[in-house]
């Protein structure tokens, strides 16, 4: 399926899409030989530079020094979906399945006490069902 298809079957573009997009673009689009932990490697460089953009925003913020935000929106989010995708496609990883399970893991940890015993086991048994 091509990209163009990937969008118009999912028009609100799902996290499944996302992956099965990403997994259509790399493969038209970034060299074969860019897999395993050479990939893994590339992403880890990648993201540290993108933390690094984040960083410098939180301190010029912190310093009062007034900054744009627009290249944490257009840049740094965006592409951290990608480098997301792309480690989840190196240890394939559903990334929704694994986002929900956190999600999942994260409220029976941290926010039990603000959640009901039955919307919790209806969230879980959703989760499962998926």
């Amino acid at each position: 399926m091509g990209l163009k298809e990937i969008l118009q079957a999912s028009p609100q573009l799902t996290i499944l899409a996302l992956q099965e997009f990403q997994r259509e673009y790399d493969g038209r689009f970034v060299a074969d030989e860019f897999t395993g932990f050479d990939k893994v490697r590339h992403t880890y460089a990648h993201m540290g530079k993108l933390l690094g953009r984040l960083a410098e925003y939180v301190q010029m913020i912190e310093d009062g020094t007034p900054i744009s935000p627009d290249d944490i929106k257009r840049k740094v989010i965006p592409d951290l979906l990608v480098y997301s995708i792309w480690l989840a496609e190196e240890f394939e990883v559903n990334v929704e399945e694994a986002y929900l399970t956190r999600i999942l893991d994260n409220i029976q940890r941290l926010h039990r006490d603000k959640i009901s015993d039955e919307e919790f086991q209806d969230l879980k048994d959703y989760i499962n069902k998926k």
